[in-house]
């Protein structure tokens, strides 16, 4: 049983030897296990930070006031500074560029429902989408401030391909409906067709005003056949063709004439840079013609005073796929059209100079042929269409 000493310092002259040595044992007890709970108390604190700072999720703890009490490695690799720096910062200031909280921030209802409460933040800085949890953590006493754990996970690519996936149901849905309604009225087009062609044939020379009448019918009647042949082919009704080795610039090359007289009438100077030694691909070289006709057709359609045109062809960083970028200093698209560009029948063109099914028609085919196809502009600057195709693989 340890013996409990009260010495009075003045008393110490009064006590024997033995006394004096019992003190000094205590006492030297007494700091040896002061120093064992320093070490427990360094160790638990290195091992705290350890675990605190090897968690791979950007986490944090922050006052109910938004102030960064402690951060981790993660989370400063997120907000580009050091760790020491971000203490008794705003959060939102560090990591979204605010000057006031974030909407949305889960941490305000974490600590008044006393639960965990999970929201999805943007970050304005570097154009990221995160899932961020808020845990109530602590009271602390000495301050009177309550804290809440805030972790980060980044579901940019997770967001991307919901939107991407939802994009392919969609037009599958359309898709069918589309060719359903194409088949329907196929047929009776091509009796209008055909019945106006043959009247036209039997129509009186001296009869301008009916040839004229026939004409614009049958100018009308070949519109709408050209709109049902769009429609059939978003709806994917021919039969799939074997893909077969090609290069994409032969493949490109192939299209030039058809918009060339186009393009030197607008004036729109023209450049095609392809990387040496570009891989193959396997593709139905005739439905990626049909894509490359449909980009450089809109290119021309945003220049009609002229510009620049430029199709540049490259191997990807990874190596595994053939990157074609169709740039042009067009008049841009407006950045709230972005997200719709691909859209069935959605159009930015005056009516009746557009289906609307070009660009969803090229989407689905590069889609077809295991690639991607994206888009950035910027009105009065100009228009890039991105394709990114996978090389061919060798056997």
């Amino acid at each position: 049983m340890e013996t409990t000493w009260s010495v009075n310092p003045s008393s110490l002259g009064t006590l024997n030897s033995d006394e004096l040595k019992q003190v000094a044992s205590s006492l030297a007890e007494r700091v040896e296990r002061l120093e064992r709970l320093v070490q427990v108390i360094s160790r638990g604190k290195y091992m705290w930070e350890s675990t605190f700072d090897a968690i791979t999720l950007p986490v944090q703890i922050v006052t109910e006031e938004y102030e960064i009490q402690r951060a981790n490695v993660s989370c400063a690799e997120v907000g580009g500074g050091d760790i020491v720096n971000f203490t008794g910062h705003h959060c939102y200031e560090v990591f979204a560029g605010r000057k006031t909280p974030c909407g949305g921030c889960p941490l305000q209802e974490s600590l008044r429902k006393n639960t965990t409460v999970n929201s999805i933040l943007s970050d304005e800085i570097h154009g990221r989408h995160f899932q961020v949890s808020a845990y109530p953590y602590v009271h602390d006493a000495t301050t009177g401030k309550r804290s809440v754990i805030l972790s980060y996970r980044d579901v940019t690519e997770e967001q991307r391909l919901q939107q991407e996936i939802v994009q392919q149901e969609k037009m599958a849905a359309i898709g069918m409906l589309a060719g359903g309604v194409a088949h329907e009225i196929n047929n009776p087009l091509g009796g209008i067709v055909a019945f106006t062609q043959l009247i036209l044939r039997n129509v009186k020379k001296e009869d301008d005003q009916l040839k004229s009448d026939l004409k614009e019918i049958e100018g009308a009647a070949m519109r709408c056949k050209r709109i049902v042949a769009d429609l059939l082919e978003f709806s994917r009704v021919s039969k799939e063709r074997k893909k077969l080795m090609c290069h994409l610039k032969d493949v490109f090359e192939k299209v030039i004439p058809f918009v060339h007289a186009e393009m030197k009438n607008l004036n729109i100077h023209f450049e095609l840079h392809a990387e040496e030694n570009l891989p193959a691909i396997a593709a139905e070289s005739d439905r990626l013609q049909q894509v490359f006709l449909n980009l450089l057709t809109n290119a021309c359609h945003a220049m009609p005073k002229g510009g620049s045109l430029t199709v540049d062809m490259r191997t990807s960083s990874s190596k595994n796929d053939v990157v074609v970028s169709v740039i042009d200093t067009g008049e841009g698209i407006a950045a709230e059209h972005l997200s719709k560009i691909f859209d069935p029948f959605f159009t930015t063109k005056d009516p009746g100079k557009g289906t609307g099914l070009g660009l969803s028609i090229c989407y689905r085919i590069i889609r077809e042929h295991g690639g991607s196809i994206d888009v950035e502009s910027e009105l009065g600057k100009g228009t890039t269409f991105r394709m990114t195709l996978p090389k061919a693989v060798s056997v």
